[in-house]
């Protein structure tokens, strides 16, 4: 059998499903062990088969834990042996089944028994330990957001918590008895709510004569306290944090705007600046690409230029069938650039120090004021006076925003020096523009 990948589709759909049926599988079984209603019923044997199931496709998935694959198979189950296929093990063990089997129903034990019951419903909690290890494969495979991750792992935490909560109230015998077992936990489940959320209305109360049920009330405001603490602290933080990016735009603005308004900057230029920053965030997040692949390595951040550049390539004539090892270079040489509408790329008259490779928008080509002709993507401009040596002979608009990159004067002399084809490729396109 080959193996799985980590971060295949069909395995990831896999992880959600077994986060949805260990939940399910906690909170019902759960509940009918409480109300006397558990029996080892057939869906009782589909939730243990599905436990069961997941730990052989364990064996047979590759690991992905950081920078660290592991693909083969020797190695993936050693790994899986020595971390967590005992603890799966243990949480697809039917001790519910077993333990009726042997017993019987939970109301009709003594204390004993009932003392087992409970050991029986912490180990249906160890399933709990496996959904958070199941957590981090979907970060892993999926490439969630650290943030996200937690946040999702808080709520899932939390809906287990009151959930069980609200179990420990009916255990206890806090709620009317004569009420049936769906009221009985809807009731338990508000006060649990009420309680955490340090609102309780007091509606719902334990019996003042009732030690166990005041002591349990005691601990649970502490926890909801706790809880209520740790909302306000983190969860903000978290949210704020799922879009980094957004965030780290945002305060970028601020200081933007904070500078023009202390420089007196014209509101027209205030305009623009803004403007420049809503369309960058538009088109690229508010990140630098080049920023933040100048912090990888040279052979990587080739690889990663060349695929948001698949475009490029393919309209620009320059790269069309060009040598890859011309093409990797010159993606390195790259600088990107963002022209606003308006905007004068390159002035008329004066020296030409870089050239231009438009990808997106429309620029144009003035002489003397006068409109010669319109670019559009993939189109090179300002080649003739590096080539010359001399001034600009033409004005270059941006008609509407657009982008493109902006290749120096000395690295467009090192690629003609050790790339023949390219330097004879531009000697024929500024012989076209002289014709033209």
């Amino acid at each position: 059998m080959n193996m799985i990948p980590y971060n295949h589709w069909l395995r990831s759909l896999w992880n959600l499903l077994m986060l949805f049926v260990i939940l399910l599988f906690l909170l019902v079984i759960s509940y009918r062990q409480i109300f006397d209603l558990f029996q080892p019923d057939a869906a009782y044997w589909i939730f243990v088969g599905l436990f069961i199931v997941d730990i052989i496709l364990n064996f047979f998935t590759t690991i992905k834990r950081g920078h660290i694959r592991m693909e083969k198979p020797f190695e993936v189950r050693r790994f899986y042996v020595r971390t967590s296929f005992w603890l799966d093990c243990v949480a697809a063990l039917p001790v519910e089944g077993l333990f009726f089997w042997l017993w019987g129903p939970l109301g009709s034990q003594d204390s004993f028994v009932s003392a087992l019951y409970l050991l029986a419903l912490s180990i249906t909690l160890v399933k709990l330990l496996k959904a958070g290890s199941i957590f981090k494969y979907l970060q892993e495979s999926l490439g969630i957001m650290p943030a996200a991750r937690r946040l999702l792992l808080f709520a899932y935490w939390l809906v287990v918590v009151v959930h069980l909560i609200a179990l420990g109230w009916v255990w206890i015998g806090a709620v009317e008895s004569g009420r049936p077992s769906l009221d009985r936990y809807l009731r338990a489940l508000y006060w649990a709510t009420t309680t955490i959320a340090t609102i309780g209305y007091g509606d719902y109360t334990p019996d003042h004569n009732n030690n166990l049920q005041i002591i349990y009330t005691v601990i649970i405001e502490l926890f909801g306290v706790g809880m209520f603490s740790y909302v306000i602290a983190n969860v903000s933080s978290l949210v704020a944090n799922l879009d980094v990016a957004k965030s780290a735009y945002r305060r970028h603005l601020d200081e933007v705007n904070a500078f023009l308004h202390a420089q007196r900057i014209p509101l027209h230029l205030q305009e623009r600046v803004r403007d420049y920053y809503s369309y960058l965030w538009e088109q690229q997040r508010g990140v630098s690409t080049m920023q933040v692949l100048q912090e990888f390595p040279r052979s990587l951040s080739q690889e990663i230029l060349l695929y948001l550049n698949r475009d490029v390539l393919e309209r620009v004539e320059l790269f069309c069938g060009a040598d890859e090892l011309f093409i990797r270079e010159a993606m390195q040489l790259l600088k990107s650039e963002v022209f606003l509408p308006g905007e004068y790329i390159i002035h008329q008259g004066e020296i030409g120090d870089c050239m231009y490779f438009l990808t997106s928008g429309t620029v144009q080509v003035l002489v003397d004021g006068k409109e010669i002709t319109r670019l559009g993507p993939g189109s090179p401009f300002g080649e003739t006076a590096l080539v010359e040596q001399g001034h600009r002979n033409a004005s270059v608009v941006s008609i509407d925003y657009s982008t493109g990159y902006r290749l120096s004067k000395s690295d467009f002399e090192g690629l003609r020096q050790k790339y023949p084809e390219f330097d004879a490729h531009i000697q024929k396109v500024v012989a076209g523009r002289k014709k033209n």
